[in-house]
């Protein structure tokens, strides 16, 4: 397999590395194309014994009448359809075993590259973007997968062909396969020369396609966007620029190839013209019967195809060698997350400390938190509040896990992350983003999604918590309706309460709550307040709210300001202060003078 052994090899040995489960399948592959190969030999050269023992018939053979001839041409005839289906049978066992070899390795490589996208950490996600991981995950997999095809399948047969056809004509007239060898030396010198710029050319041309990739992710998920905007011409220009980078870049890897075909071509039809001159040499000098220049011709073409067969290889792993490359560095990426096993099972409550805790993110020099000291005990509701960008929503990736601390350590229940892992931790986690995602899949699965093994009647139990089965009960399909991609064939609001009846489901320690009725109308909002209470209820909540009202009931509110915990207190202990933030932006919602005491 791709691991760390085998860094430091090019990418094409790589890519073979993957054949190697598949070894057994690929000698029998091989054998099955040999007789392939064998057994149409017999079809080629039956002309050329025909043309010279019955057609051209000359001393010392005696002549033969025209009945004769008749029966030999009707022998003839049954010969190739006796030996006609043991070679189609050995044509298709041939192309089964390859195929299964083909698509066993892409399955494979298609697995490792899922998998290792699991493990990534968000953060690599956010630098490389969904367009060009997905450009490569079908684009270029689906291009190293026509590499495959191509070499095992007519690559392999061409070059059963060409040995079993050149040791024949080796034994027919050796020296006019020393003058078609002429041509092997120019064409190493050829691929050499040309290679360098052939490869430059593809990767220009594959890095143009990743990036129209990404554009077209943002131009479909951004279409109610652009359309709101009215800016449809200026998203079209944009696009248009990167089609047409794409076209040129896709010309010139395309021309450039093409000028090494023909160079490649022009050597072999000079070569053939070399070698049918010394061939009809010979048999104007009476060296050679016209039954072995039939023979000759068709076999040497064979040797050609051979020989054809590694330029087409080349040039089909040219465009395959830059998507390789990518999906290697995916492979062989440090950015993952820890995914060890937990040192100790643990029954998390959900008691978090923060001891110094600062964060900055990848690339950057700004700390987007600076010095959290912070303990929350078990079962305490903490609403979070702050401007855009103060730092909430990194708080909450850092309790997850997402990302790690930059300096200082969060222990959950006294335990490091270490010791529980990643997976323990966020399996005792409900999260609900600001924009709930849907998979496209029906509303029960996306409920279900929360925990896999719930029933339908859990599945409903939770919807009805979350105030969501009256609107989905009242759909065509109920709770088998289909939520669209990313959840576009429902409202914001019907999302967001989907969404709710997940968290509703997992029946967390750990409840994370970002913006969870920003989408709901003032009545909704009551009657899942009310819900909210009940979920949260024992459970270490957070609850990140720019409405104020969200945080109704929450013990305790950490205000955030240019990534530190400005404020630090129980809602109504915050309010009292009539120059705090809290009061302030409390006042702010309210339409009342700054420093006024109600509670939110």
């Amino acid at each position: 397999m791709l691991t760390a052994s085998t860094r430091g090899r090019g990418p094409l040995r790589r890519l073979l590395v993957l054949l190697k489960p598949e070894t057994r399948l690929v000698i029998i592959g091989t054998v099955f194309q040999f007789l392939q190969a064998l057994t149409f030999l017999p079809i080629v050269i039956a002309p050329s014994w025909l043309i010279d023992n019955i057609l051209v018939r000359n001393a010392p053979l005696p002549p033969l009448s025209v009945a004769e001839k008749g029966w030999w041409l009707v022998a003839f005839a049954v010969f190739n359809l006796l030996v006609w289906p043991p070679h189609a049978w050995c044509t298709v066992k041939a192309h089964a075993y390859t195929q299964r070899v083909v698509r066993a390795t892409i399955a494979r490589l298609r697995r490792l590259i899922v998998d290792q996208l699991q493990r990534m950490s968000l953060s690599f996600f956010t630098m490389r973007g969904a367009g060009a991981l997905s450009n490569q995950v079908t684009v270029d997999l689906s291009r190293i997968e026509g590499f495959l095809a191509g070499i095992s399948g007519s690559f392999i047969v061409a070059q059963c062909s060409g040995m079993v056809s050149l040791a024949y004509l080796a034994w027919l007239n050796p020296l006019l396969i020393v003058v078609g060898a002429c041509a092997l030396p120019l064409q190493l010198a050829l691929t050499r020369f040309m290679g360098l710029r052939l490869q430059a050319a593809h990767k220009r041309a594959q890095k143009s396609g990743e990036g129209f990739a990404a554009k077209i992710v943002e131009f479909i998920g951004g279409m109610r966007q652009t359309k709101g905007f009215g800016n449809e011409d200026l998203l079209a220009r944009d696009l248009g620029r990167s089609i047409e980078q794409m076209r040129l870049d896709g010309l010139e890897a395309s021309i450039a190839t093409r000028w090494m075909s023909m160079a490649m071509q022009f050597i072999f039809q000079y070569m053939d013209c070399l070698v049918w001159c010394i061939n009809g040499w010979f048999f104007v000098n009476g060296r050679m019967t016209l039954g072995e220049m039939v023979a000759f011709a068709a076999l040497y073409g064979y040797v050609r195809q051979a020989l054809n067969a590694w330029i087409s290889a080349y040039e089909s792993w040219m465009p395959a060698a830059p998507g390789m490359v990518a999906l290697l560095e995916i492979v062989d990426s440090s950015e993952l997350e820890d995914y060890v096993h937990p040192q100790q099972q643990v029954q998390l409550a959900g008691e978090l400390h923060f001891s110094g805790v600062s964060f900055v993110y990848p690339g950057n020099e700004r700390a987007v938190l600076e010095h959290i000291d912070l303990v929350i005990p078990a079962g305490q509701r903490v609403g979070l509040v702050g401007e855009t960008g103060a730092g909430k929503s990194t708080f909450l990736d850092l309790i997850v896990a997402y990302y790690t601390p930059t300096a200082g350590s969060i222990t959950y229940d006294g335990h490091t992350l270490e010791v529980i892992g990643r997976r323990q931790l966020r399996r005792a986690t409900a999260i609900m983003g600001q924009e709930p995602f849907l998979w496209n899949a029906s509303i029960r699965e996306n409920i279900r999604f929360g925990r896999p093994g719930a029933s339908n009647d859990e599945v409903e139990k939770a919807a009805r918590s979350a105030q969501a089965h009256d609107f989905i009960s009242a759909l065509e399909h109920g709770y088998d309706t289909g939520c669209g991609e990313r959840g576009a064939k429902l409202s914001g609001g019907q999302r967001q309460r989907i969404a709710l009846a997940r968290v509703f489901l997992r029946d967390p320690s750990l409840v994370i709550l970002d913006e969870p009725t920003s989408a709901l109308d003032l009545g909704t909002e009551a009657k899942l307040q009310e819900d909210l209470d009940v979920l949260c209820r024992g459970r270490t909540t957070f609850i990140v709210a720019h409405r104020l009202s969200t945080l109704r009931g929450v013990d305790r509110v950490l205000v955030f300001k240019d990534g530190r915990i400005v404020e630090d207190g129980a809602p109504d202990d915050l309010l009292a202060r009539p120059n705090g933030h809290f009061a302030r932006l409390h006042a702010l919602q309210q339409g009342l003078p700054a420093g006024h005491g109600d509670r939110p």
